[in-house]
């Protein structure tokens, strides 16, 4: 008579291999697709800016410490604080002029005609200005210049009378000791580095 093997044991055996080698596979997949998703994604820069302003002298932007930032791939903006009023950050936002803004060479950052940049990157130890004149309200915050542009020819005091925009300003000798929002992003809309810069005279 013929032995009898017991086929039963292998069964088990096989399916658990199976279901293994089976969750490896899987386990790869998502392993090599999260790694690219998070490869893929570009690094934040991060750096500290910091600014001054006098109503007399104008702005200057202070590259403090951290990564340098490529001009084209970053943005510079202002808003008011709440010095200025509750809740003014939106609705004052302004981003700036690079053909405005020079280095200590006094070479301007961008050509205001084509756009291109004469100056390629802000670095650490690096400090930007933007001269009294170009800091007047109509080229700094066009968005809240009183029109029409009626300032005196100082450009810092005013004799028109739209007083409510006025008052935003800040090249205004009423705004002294106020401060605003000096913030630098990426062109991707991520903070770089936000500071209160306060107004001097």
């Amino acid at each position: 008579m013929a032995k009898k093997t017991n086929e039963h044991a292998i069964s088990p055996v096989v399916g658990v291999m199976l279901m293994l080698v089976v969750t490896i596979i899987i386990a790869a997949v998502v392993s090599g697709f999260a790694g690219g998703v998070v490869g893929g994604q570009k690094k934040v820069a991060q750096a500290t800016i910091q600014g001054q302003y006098s109503v007399s002298n104008g702005l200057q932007i202070i590259h403090a410490g951290g990564d340098p930032l490529p001009l084209s791939d970053i943005v510079f903006m202002i808003k008011d604080g709440d010095t200025f009023g509750q809740n003014m950050e939106e609705r004052t936002t302004q981003i700036l002029n690079m053909s405005t803004i020079s280095n200590s060479q006094g070479t301007y950052v961008q050509n205001a005609t084509d756009l291109g940049y004469y100056v390629s990157s802000f670095n650490p130890g690096d400090t930007f200005y933007m001269t009294g004149a170009n800091t007047t309200c109509n080229i700094l915050q066009t968005m809240n210049a009183p029109y029409p542009w009626t300032v005196n020819s100082d450009g810092y005091t005013y004799s028109g009378t739209k007083t409510m925009f006025w008052q935003l300003c800040i090249r205004n000798n009423n705004n002294v000791g106020k401060q605003f929002i000096l913030e630098v992003d990426d062109k991707s809309g991520h903070v770089i580095s936000s500071n209160l810069v306060t107004i001097s005279p």
